[in-house]
């Protein structure tokens, strides 16, 4: 099939939910980073997002690490079986402590590059995404996923632009619902910003 990134498609199937979702998470950022950084980290937990769903399917690929992965032994292989809300629970951990782990590791170091706005931002509308549309209301890519593993990591976009759509040759999912996803995320971020005093 066809995996060759049709621009203009592209552009009307992911142009609004990239602008938005960049231009919400630049916000949790300022005013204590530049424009520049903020983009910067932006573009950066977009790729973290990926690549770190992307990684923990390839290393789950090595027994014993695939039981000792909630996400795979649990979410996605029911190698433990569990009921379905306790499934949810377990899931929305996993999906916010794969951000947070940056704000420890930050914490650690003592290097403070992302904003914990950002990344409580970013955390918010991974799983707001990855529960609601995908997990309950159901989505049929992220059924792929579940079928295949190792494609349809999500966002689509970044599936697209790395060539990791399951079915590469089918039209690109619109994905404007994914704005108020955002929105949602953005204003619970920003609401632990102002009360918590974050940058």
């Amino acid at each position: 099939m066809d995996d060759s990134i049709r621009p203009i498609d592209f552009l009307i199937a992911y142009g609004p939910v990239i602008i938005a979702w960049i231009g919400l998470s630049m916000t949790l950022a300022l005013p204590a980073f530049s424009l520049l950084s903020a983009f910067l980290q932006t573009i950066l937990i977009l790729l973290w997002s990926y690549w770190g769903h992307r990684f923990i399917h390839t290393v789950s690929a090595i027994y014993p690490i695939s039981l000792l992965n909630s996400h795979v032994s649990i979410h996605h292989d029911h190698v433990i079986p569990v009921p379905q809300w306790f499934n949810l629970i377990l899931e929305t951990f996993v999906n916010f402590m794969g951000f947070f782990f940056i704000v420890i590791i930050q914490q650690l170091t003592g290097i403070h590059i992302f904003s914990t706005s950002l990344i409580l931002g970013a955390a918010f509308l991974y799983i707001t995404i990855h529960i609601l549309d995908f997990s309950l209301i159901g989505n049929p890519g992220h059924i792929l996923h579940h079928e295949r593993t190792f494609c349809n990591y999500d966002p689509e976009f970044m599936d697209t632009l790395f060539k990791t759509r399951c079915e590469p040759g089918t039209p690109y999912r619109n994905m404007s619902n994914e704005i108020l996803h955002s929105i949602f995320a953005f204003l619970i971020a920003m609401g632990f910003k102002t009360m918590l005093h974050l940058d």
